[in-house]
């Protein structure tokens, strides 16, 4: 299949098609998604010989790519051939789809998609409904900088024009949790549209969600500070000093103490650090600068 970029006829509509789409591997990832999303928007999807979902999805996803005429390409990785792409990414199930845009991934989606709604995230990744995305960009800015009252505003606006947009859903629970009410957000999620709960921008709000339900029963975080100064070695101390970060907004300072146990040992308690740190990742969501930065670091440790 034709590299990215190549071909001996670039006029020739037939190539371009093939072009938008191939099949990629750990080699060829960086290649093929982190530096081609610079130029282009890329959706990678990970699938898995013998599943059904896999076989409904693909086939509509490469037909949505084509239609997209060359603003957005597509890149399928066999998970079962790729573990360690799928474990990077925490790929629990198959199909799962994450786009990527400038060298990182940005929005995504578990299962079957209806081909309608299939439609909507290639079209707004290509770039089409650019004032919507302004707008929850703008909410995500002002969320980020704590000012979840606006950031609602801004998230109510698109759904009064667009009652099942997911990133305006997700923006909310997230600016519930923020301002301390969780129960609300619980009620938020019960009335999820089904249709919409496996996107990226729902997962990450549940993440978020159960995160928030786990830093209640965090302990003083001066203390635990103190105890782990005193301490280094205490894996179980640091474990809960990082939960205890992330729940006073320090999130760079909960990466880094999730880092230091993964750095000494790997595979403690089962590998719970690096599980902790890719949940914090779903919770903050694949654009926060620290998810992009924690999993920098992560990376430099996987593939070292």
């Amino acid at each position: 299949m034709s590299e990215f970029g190549q071909g001996s006829n670039q006029n020739d509509p037939s190539l371009i098609k093939k072009d938008l789409i191939k099949d990629s591997t750990t080699q060829t990832f960086m290649d093929d998604v982190i530096a081609e999303s610079q130029k282009v928007p890329v959706i990678v999807d990970f699938w898995a010989p013998n599943c059904a979902p896999c076989a409904q999805l693909t086939p509509a996803l490469e037909a949505a790519v084509r239609e997209a005429n060359g603003t957005v390409k597509l890149v399928k990785i066999n998970t079962q051939a790729c573990p360690d792409l799928a474990s990077q990414f925490r790929i629990q199930s198959v199909p799962t789809v994450y786009a990527f845009k400038d060298g990182q991934p940005v929005d995504g989606f578990q299962g079957a998609m209806p081909e309608s709604e299939l439609k909507k995230f290639v079209k707004k990744l290509s770039g089409a409904g650019e004032g919507m995305a302004e707008i929850i960009a703008e909410a995500e800015e002002k969320r980020e900088a704590g000012e979840a009252q606006v950031a609602a505003e801004l998230y109510s606006q698109i759904l009064s024009q667009d009652p099942q947009n997911p990133d305006a859903i997700g923006g909310l629970m997230k600016c519930y949790i923020d301002i301390g009410e969780i129960e609300t957000a619980q009620q938020a999620l019960t009335m999820m549209p089904k249709e919409i709960e496996n996107h990226a921008a729902i997962i990450s709000a549940k993440a978020a969600l159960d995160l928030a339900l786990k830093s209640g029963d965090t302990g003083d975080l001066d203390q635990l500070i103190t105890e782990c100064q005193a301490n280094p070695g205490n894996h179980e101390k640091r474990f809960e000093l990082a939960i205890a970060y992330n729940a006073s907004n320090k999130q760079a300072e909960a990466i880094d103490e999730l880092i230091a146990i993964l750095k000494h040992n790997m595979q403690w308690n089962d590998g719970a650090a690096r599980t902790q740190l890719l949940e914090f990742f779903e919770a903050w969501g694949p654009k926060d600068k620290n998810t992009i930065e924690g999993r920098k670091k992560l990376s430099s440790l996987l593939f070292a």
